[in-house]
Parts: structure tokens; C-alpha cells; sequence
């Protein structure tokens, strides 16, 4: 069974402004931004699709239907960034959680350190 201040604590949503105002450092902040990164990343590349393939009609509408061969294009790189900017988001976390201390308090259990010789 938890403590009572420990049940508190994980009832409470992590949000960036909790986690700033952490003065025991309990929280971490870099999850939190990473999370809002790769949200407004999302954003940006959706709204770049819809950019790209209201361009395509446009022009397709003065130059013929074979622009709309270029749609597929349009929609395939903003997949791949999307791609490119989760990898990227991963990797900082990875990053992050290797060279953060976990506590036993935060209910996961770091694996034992590997030594290679």
C-alpha cells in the first residue's frame, strides 16, 4: 500500500507548471516539453499537408489532372517528417531517462548496469 502523500502525488495529472514547481525535483520537465514538441510537430506537418495538397489542386485545376500525381508525394514526405521528428523526440527522452535516477518512490526499478570489458 502507498503512503498517503505518495497516492496524492500520483493521482495528480503531470502538467509543466506542476512540474516547474517542483522544488524536490520529483517531476521531470523534459517528458512533458518532448510531449508538446512532437504535438505542435504534428500540427505544423498536418497543416503543411493540407498546404501542399490544396497546392496540388490548384495547380492540377490550371495545368490538368496530372498534377494530382504529385499528391501522393506531398503526403509521403510529410509522413516521413513526422517520422524524422518522432525518432528525434525519442531519442532525447532516451537520452534523458538513461541518465536520469529512478527512485523506488516512481514505482519502476532500473535494470542493474551492464559492464562490458
Amino acid at each position: 500500500m502507498m503512503p498517503p502523500d505518495d497516492r496524492a502525488r500520483s493521482a495528480r495529472p503531470a502538467s509543466l507548471l506542476a512540474a516547474l514547481s517542483d522544488l524536490k525535483f520529483e517531476r521531470q520537465v523534459t517528458p512533458i516539453l518532448v510531449r508538446w514538441v512532437y504535438v505542435g510537430a504534428l500540427g505544423v506537418v498536418g497543416l503543411g499537408i493540407l498546404f501542399g495538397l490544396l497546392l496540388v489542386w490548384s495547380l492540377a485545376s490550371w495545368m490538368g489532372w496530372g498534377m494530382w500525381l504529385a499528391a501522393p508525394i506531398v503526403v509521403g514526405a510529410g509522413l516521413i517528417a513526422v517520422l524524422v521528428v518522432r525518432i528525434g523526440c525519442e531519442w532525447v527522452l532516451a537520452r534523458f531517462r538513461r541518465s536520469w535516477p529512478v527512485t523506488p518512490s516512481q514505482g519502476h526499478t532500473a535494470p542493474p548496469p551492464q559492464v562490458h570489458r
